[in-house]
């Protein structure tokens, strides 16, 4: 950490310090009611220390990849991917439509006001860089577009329209409005969206990422096995860092296996992931890719397993038919995960020019909680620019359909399947009855802020991991990502779901009333 940084969580902590002190005063002097008893100036220092320090340490978490080697120069740069298709399989058409996609770029989308069973177009790389740059506005609009099929019925059935002219009232100037659907008798509508999601590369793979469960001797054993096999076919294997480092010994059993710096643009060089571990691997593999990630593949061995549909004790007779399938061409069931994109905003401290932006991705769920305080938190929560509620409880779960089984589900929020496009706004312990979970579109744009108002600032975490401390006036905007994790499945995307929530949370299982 810089002594820049350093300063600021410094000021902050003083900052915060006195803030507290003079909200002590003024309680004890009868300036506001509280059922509180008068804080100690030594609670209250200790509190602000202790809210500095998981900062710090957070910070110094956040600000180094444990997986990759701590250099700047990349190992992998003779490596290159295999591109590979994926596409829609219309369970309700005899045809399906398809699109290309590199493992770099996020997932394409139907081109808007595409009837069902028609082609989709080539989603270009740019489109997914200059990402940052559309407005949000824009964004919404496209994605609306891009998941339905607007139709008018008529009486030669259901038109879709890509465009009309014709759309103006008599008398007025008439405007080009793309996309749009002349109705007369009733609008319908027909999802773009399929059941099936299919994917196979254009040649056989080739570069392997393992990573195995940390500090597990049965994991470790079966990524060492797993690797052997693949090397001895003349596959190329990746290992992390930390791995070769804690086991010298896996040199000797693999010498020709090779690591990955963080210079190291991982998207362009690997062609599948592999985990062997939980759902706490699978989401620390995702975290090593901070844009685009190629097929990722997890076999199950931790203690849940909710998103490891593949069992450990069949791994290479799995791994060959999945090879097997790429040598023959043959498509492989695949689900893309939503991921959350989040940028934090800090509030420049006085006498500093900008705010400090802090910008992640997440695949389960952000949360902003109350960290080291015990008094409940106060966030203000906005809604693509309009403001809708205030927090007051222990904190907020901002999370994906595939997070909707972790913390959020814990919290009293509803189990979502993942092929539902939607972001889960889940209270944490409020301080209200009326306060349920809601759904919001994978278009919306939520922003939460501390407010001024707050007794104390809040906690950032994000997948389970310590982010940074939050002050007065910071905020956290949170909304889809473009780059989605590709996971290959066990059996269909909705069967592998169903069955990991009877098998993980054993889901409406009981006796058959007789």
């Amino acid at each position: 950490m810089s002594l820049d940084n350093l300063q600021t969580l410094l000021e902050k902590a003083v900052r915060e310090s006195l803030r507290e002190i003079a909200l002590n005063v003024a309680d004890e002097d009868g300036g506001r009611p509280t059922s509180q008893p008068p804080r100690s100036l030594e609670s209250i220092v200790q509190e602000a220390a202790a809210r500095t320090l998981a900062e710090c340490s957070g910070r110094m978490r956040s600000s180094s990849t444990f997986g990759a080697a701590k250099n700047t120069t990349p190992l992998l740069s003779e490596l290159s991917n295999t591109p590979w298709l994926v596409w829609r399989q219309a369970f309700h058409e005899a045809s399906s439509y398809s699109f290309t996609s590199a493992p770099s770029a996020p997932m394409p989308t139907s081109s808007s006001g595409s009837p069902v069973g028609q082609t989709f177009a080539e989603f270009p790389e740019g489109e997914a860089a200059e990402e940052g740059k559309a407005s949000s506005a824009a964004s919404r609009r496209k994605l609306l577009q891009r998941r339905y099929s607007w139709g008018a019925a008529s009486d030669e059935g259901t038109s879709f329209m890509k465009e009309a002219d014709d759309v103006a009232a008599p008398g007025k100037r008439r405007e080009r409005k793309e996309n749009a659907v002349l109705v007369r008798k009733g609008l319908t509508i027909v999802s773009n969206a399929s059941q099936h999601l299919m994917m196979r590369w254009q040649h056989p793979p080739k570069n392997f990422l393992l990573i195995g469960k940390k500090e597990d001797v049965h994991a470790t054993a079966a990524l060492i096995e797993m690797a052997t096999w693949l090397s001895s076919r003349g596959f190329t294997v990746v290992l992390e860092h930390a791995l070769l480092a804690d086991q010298p010994h896996i040199r000797t059993v693999l010498p020709d296996a090779l690591t990955f710096s963080q210079a190291d643009p991982l998207e362009q060089s690997i062609d599948l992931v592999i985990t062997i571990g939980g759902d706490g691997t699978l989401t620390w593999a995702v975290s090593l890719f901070g844009a685009g990630m190629p097929p990722l593949m997890s076999f199950a061995a931790g203690s849940l397993g909710f998103l490891t549909p593949f069992p450990l004790s069949a791994c290479t007779r799995t791994l060959a038919r999945v090879l097997d399938a790429s040598q023959n061409g043959t498509p492989w069931p695949l689900v893309c995960r939503m991921r959350l994109k989040v940028e934090v905003r800090q509030r420049c401290p006085e006498g500093r020019q900008e705010d400090t932006i802090t910008t992640l991705q997440c695949l389960n769920e952000v949360l902003v909680h109350r960290g080291a305080s015990g008094a409940l938190t106060k966030l203000d929560v906005s809604v693509d620019g309009e403001r809708v509620t205030l927090v007051q409880g222990d904190g907020l779960i901002l999370a994906t359909p595939t997070g909707s089984t972790a913390y959020s589900l814990a919290a009293g929020g509803s189990i979502v399947h993942p092929g539902v496009p939607a972001i889960l706004l889940t209270p944490v312990s409020p301080h209200s009855l009326s306060f349920r979970p809601a759904l919001l579109p994978d278009s919306a744009v939520v922003t939460v802020k501390v407010p001024l108002s707050a007794r104390h600032g809040a906690a950032l975490s994000a997948d389970g991991k310590d982010i940074c401390m939050l002050s007065y006036g910071d905020s956290v905007e949170v909304r889809m990502s473009a780059w989605p994790v590709p996971t290959l499945c066990a059996g269909t995307e909705t069967e592998d779901w169903f069955a990991s929530c009877n098998r993980a949370l054993r889901w409406n299982l009981r006796e058959e009333q007789k």
